[in-house]
């Protein structure tokens, strides 16, 4: 009876501990790809800002008010 459970946790903490390794080996592949970066909407952000005018959005911006 004990071996039987003992086998059982050694199988769960095996199978914690493989979980473990996956998580880690996801979180580190999505935080070592490469980020894109919109330039286009980053000068438009930067031109409303500086000069006024309507956002893409619509709303009229209150830079000067």
């Amino acid at each position: 009876m004990h071996q039987m459970t003992y086998d059982l946790v050694k199988l769960k903490i095996d199978e914690e501990l493989r979980y473990a390794a996956r998580q880690r080996q996801a979180r580190q592949a999505v935080s070592n790809r490469p980020r894109a970066i919109d330039f286009a909407a980053i000068g438009e952000k930067l031109r409303v800002r500086l000069f006024g005018g309507p956002a893409r959005g619509g709303r009229p911006s209150t830079a000067g008010a």
